[in-house]
């Protein structure tokens, strides 16, 4: 399908207003037209990448692994398959400086998303210094002003998912979130927390929307992070994670069982077919 500006402008709209309504917004990831099709048409509003799964199907690791033209190409795709408004994972914004993750983030506009996410983690398990990270975002907020998409910045505080712990990365949270709020982001994604008091304190401490990631089973429920303020969590790479656990089941059923079971409840050749 070819898209126009205004819808593009539109998409934005609503996209942004699902993180100020009544409901939780729960943003599933793909990786692949395929997958984007299936989302929408299982009734998610809105769908987002996930540059891990991304990167897996193409055969390389997470990590800005691929390059930037990899990663539009296939954000350009899903962009041009749905309805739905779609957020592109842009990982550390695929820039050395603010100037070039401007470049960048126009360049996903120019792909049709509506959304980004910019994470702060550098090499080495560090992060990256608070004014660097803010002059990213603002570089970012200005790709969206001059392309007349108002952008969602999704902005990555990563201190849990680098694996810290205690009052200090609490309060360096709290901090980078205030920060980047500053600089032009929309909402402060923290992954990596998965205590729901920890996750609580922090919403009431930035004063803005907060995001988070489903990290496992033992991720709070929706209810949960409703009350506790949250405005969106996303699966991440899990729904890739759940897909190819069960390509393994495939096999194992064949080899266990000698037949075919495994086809039973899944969707027929003539439904994807016309997705």
């Amino acid at each position: 399908m070819q898209r126009s500006k205004v819808q593009q402008q539109d998409k934005a709209r609503v996209f942004r207003s699902l993180h100020h309504g009544d409901k939780l917004l729960v943003l599933p990831n793909c990786w692949d037209v395929i997958s984007a099709k299936v989302l929408q048409h299982s009734g998610a509003p809105a769908i987002a990448t996930a540059s891990a799964s991304i990167s897996w199907a193409r055969g390389v690791p997470d990590g800005e692994g691929l390059s930037l033209e990899q990663m539009l190409d296939t954000v350009s795709l899903i962009c041009n398959s749905v309805d739905v408004p779609v957020s592109a994972d842009m990982e550390k914004g695929f820039g050395e400086t603010a100037d070039e993750v401007g470049q960048s983030i126009a360049a996903v506009i120019e792909s049709g998303a509506i959304g980004v996410n910019i994470e702060d983690s550098i090499a080495g398990g560090q992060q990256r210094s608070i004014a660097d990270m803010q002059a990213r975002l603002s570089a970012a907020r200005q790709a969206g002003v001059k392309a007349d998409i108002d952008i969602y910045i999704n902005a990555r505080a990563d201190g849990y998912l680098l694996g810290l712990k205690g009052d200090e990365v609490f309060k360096d949270t709290i901090t980078r979130g205030k920060a980047w709020l500053e600089a032009g982001a929309d909402c402060v994604f923290v992954p990596g927390v998965a205590d729901i008091d920890i996750i609580s304190k922090l919403v009431t401490a930035i004063g803005g929307p907060v995001s988070v990631i489903v990290m496992d089973e033992n991720t709070p429920s929706i209810a949960q992070l409703s009350t506790a303020g949250i405005a969106r969590i996303s699966t991440g790479p899990r729904p890739m994670q759940a897909v190819m656990g069960n390509l393994g089941d495939v096999m194992t059923s064949i080899a266990d069982h000698g037949d075919f079971r495994f086809m039973k409840g899944v969707p027929g050749f003539a439904d994807l077919q016309e997705l």
